[in-house]
C-alpha cells in the first residue's frame, strides 16, 4: 500500500469565496481534496452541480449531468497528477459502459445527426495514467438480489491492487447497487489503510435524509445510511431554489457557508457553522432564521 500524505493542513484566516466559474471551482476543489488527504480524511465527499453552479439536482437530464460530471472530475483529479500519485489512483465509473465512454467518448448517433454539445461524452480520460474501472456490472443475479441470497456476490475489492493509493468513485447514484458496491470497496479494501475513498456526485443526502424509506430493503438501507453519514463534505455546493434562493457551500477545512442569492445576482453570506447534520436540517432549521 502506498502513502502520499503528509502533515496537517494550516488554518485559514478568511473564507473561500463562492466560485465564479468552473475553472475556479475545480481549483478550489483540488486544494480542498489535497488538504483533506493531508489530514488523513478517509471518506471524502464532493457534491456540486456539474452543469451550472446555480443549478439544483434534476435541473438537467440525468445523462447530461453524468457526462458533464465526467468532464469536471477530470479537472479535479489533476490534483493526483500534481501529487505524483495519479498512476496509483483508480477512478471508478458506475458500470463498464460508462468507464468505456470516459476513455473513448460517445459513439456517433445511428441517424448521423450530431448530439447537442452538452450531451456528448468527450474522451477526457484517455490520457489518465492510472486505472479506469467500474463499480457495478449488472446481471440477473445482482439486479434481482439473488447473488446475496445464494452467496454468489463477489466484492468489488477483489479487483483492486495493493499498489492503489486512492480511489475515486464517480456518480454512484443511479441505483442502490452502485452505492452498495462502493460500501463494499470501503469495507473490504479501504477501511483502516490510510487510503482515501472519494465519492463525486454520490447524492449521499438521499440516504441520510430517508429519501429511500427506512422500511424499504431495511437490511441493506441501514448500513448504507450509516456509510453515507461517515463521509466528510470536502467540497459541497448545494442550491436551494424558490422565491428566496440560497446556497450551501463548503470548502474543507473551513466552516460551512450559507449564502442567499439576492435579486441583483449577488451572493450574500448570512451564516456559517461547523457541524453539518444534513441538507434537510439546513432547509428546516437554518434557512428560516436567515432570510
Amino acid at each position: 500500500t502506498r502513502a502520499f500524505f503528509g502533515g496537517k493542513a494550516r488554518g485559514r484566516a478568511s473564507l473561500t469565496p463562492f466560485p465564479g466559474n468552473y475553472d475556479v471551482m475545480e481549483r478550489q476543489c483540488r486544494e480542498a481534496v489535497r488538504e483533506a488527504m493531508d489530514d488523513g480524511v478517509e471518506l471524502i465527499e464532493l457534491e456540486f452541480p456539474p452543469g451550472g453552479l446555480e443549478l439544483a439536482s434534476g435541473d438537467l437530464e440525468g445523462n447530461v449531468e453524468c457526462n458533464m460530471l465526467t468532464l469536471r472530475l477530470r479537472g479535479i483529479c489533476a490534483v493526483f497528477e500534481e501529487m505524483k500519485m495519479a498512476e496509483y489512483t483508480r477512478v471508478l465509473f458506475p458500470d463498464k459502459v460508462e468507464a468505456r465512454l470516459a476513455l473513448t467518448g460517445s459513439s456517433p448517433t445511428p441517424d448521423g445527426i450530431r448530439a447537442p454539445e452538452q450531451a456528448e461524452m468527450k474522451s477526457v480520460w484517455k490520457d489518465w495514467p492510472g486505472k479506469i474501472d467500474y463499480v457495478d456490472d449488472p446481471n440477473f443475479l445482482s439486479v434481482s438480489g439473488l447473488d446475496k441470497l445464494l452467496g454468489k456476490k463477489v466484492s468489488i475489492a477483489k479487483r483492486m491492487d495493493s499498489e492503489d493509493a486512492a480511489f475515486v468513485v464517480a456518480y454512484p447514484s443511479a441505483n442502490i447497487s452502485e452505492f452498495a458496491n462502493t460500501r463494499d470497496l470501503y469495507e473490504d479494501c479501504v477501511k483502516g489503510t490510510g487510503r482515501p475513498l472519494i465519492v463525486a456526485r454520490g447524492e449521499l443526502q438521499r440516504y441520510i435524509s430517508n429519501y429511500y424509506p427506512p422500511f424499504w430493503n431495511a437490511g441493506e438501507m441501514g448500513p448504507l445510511r450509516e456509510f453515507a453519514a461517515k463521509f466528510t463534505g470536502v467540497y459541497v455546493i448545494y442550491n436551494f431554489k424558490g422565491s428566496n434562493p440560497a446556497v450551501l457551500f463548503r470548502r474543507y477545512p473551513e466552516p460551512w457557508q450559507v449564502l442567499r442569492r439576492r435579486r441583483d445576482g449577488e451572493l450574500e453570506l448570512v451564516h456559517t457553522f461547523e457541524n453539518f447534520v444534513s441538507v434537510k436540517d439546513v432547509a428546516l432549521n437554518i434557512l428560516p432564521r436567515f432570510p
